[in-house]
């Protein structure tokens, strides 16, 4: 990206530091932070569930969406997950952003080889090559045609729509659970309490690094006039990370006194009073009941 100045019949391009790249990166993961927190904290079905209902039913969606095999009730888990996110008030471009232009770029490199016959022997459904006779080299052979399978297509939906769903539902749990709401449902649910301190304190330090980091590297760009070469901006980030570094071991003492001084005592605290309620006991029997019907679809259509 760069920015473009012009004057009567002249233009200069400046493309942007290293450096100013950076700090927008920061910026841009604070920003996302705070606007899923925004969510988390907005009027809707899943943010008025009970934290421990909501991550034992998010388990047990995902185990069933990993045992499905056919595509019809994998599409109907997506086409809930869906639902419940605009039922939840998520901005559905968001959340459709999040899963689907992360799934299938990742997912895609996966299944790319077993959509050849090379790798996935069927029948074929596009063939792209003729390569005449069938060829042998060793204990592997080449087929006559390369071609894309029937099976191998089928494979690769199949497993585009269970990665989609799991990343779909867990997407949706962490967009309408606070933080600290979403550590006291996992401690419900007996999750070891050692795995808990670890996620507790690496979110609340990443982001204090981060800020760090960021006012480091807005500190070097005030004080840099002009654009700086390639191997000074280099020179830089190799001393800001040794830097920081020193910095974290000292803030991570600070950071743990503070929060010992406070009333830290290994257990994650809100202020919420947590409560099972109808609309909890009216959730968790939905959510079986709907698990119980991909089962079964799955079982019919499979």
């Amino acid at each position: 990206m760069c920015k473009t100045y012009g004057s009567a019949g002249s233009q200069a391009k400046i493309r942007r530091s290293f450096v100013e790249k950076t700090i927008d990166g920061f910026s841009g993961l604070l920003l996302e932070d705070f606007y899923a927190e925004r969510i988390a904290g907005q009027a809707g079905l899943m943010q008025g569930l009970h934290p421990g209902i909501k991550v034992v039913t998010t388990l047990l969606l995902i185990l069933v969406a990993v045992s499905l095999h056919s595509w019809p009730a994998l599409l109907l888990c997506n086409l809930w997950a869906i639902l419940l996110a605009t039922v939840s008030n998520v901005p559905l471009r968001t959340f459709l952003q999040r899963v689907w232009l992360v799934v299938p770029i990742f997912t895609g490199v996966i299944i790319l080889p077993s959509l050849f016959n090379l790798v996935h022997p069927g029948d074929p459904l596009l063939v792209l090559y003729h390569f005449g006779s069938i060829h042998r080299f060793g204990p592997w052979q080449l087929p006559s045609t390369l071609a894309i399978t029937r099976q191998g297509v089928a494979g690769g939906v199949i497993l585009v729509l269970r990665v989609g769903a799991c990343v779909s539902l867990c997407v949706l749990l962490t967009l309408t659970t606070r933080w600290g709401h979403l550590l006291r449902g996992l401690g419900m649910v007996k999750v070891p309490e050692l795995f808990i301190r670890i996620m507790e304190m690496t979110y609340r330090y990443i982001y204090v690094l981060l800020n760090t980091a960021s006012e480091m590297f807005m500190a070097r760009k005030s004080r840099t006039v002009g654009r700086s070469r390639t191997l000074e901006q280099q020179q830089f980030v190799s001393g800001a990370l040794g830097a920081l570094w020193m910095k974290s071991v000292v803030l991570s003492d600070e950071v743990h006194a503070a929060m010992i001084a406070r009333g830290y005592r290994g257990t994650p605290r809100t202020l919420s009073n947590f409560k099972i309620h109808l609309l909890d006991g009216c959730w968790a029997l939905l959510a079986v009941a709907f698990s119980l019907v991909l089962l079964l679809g799955d079982r019919f259509v499979g």
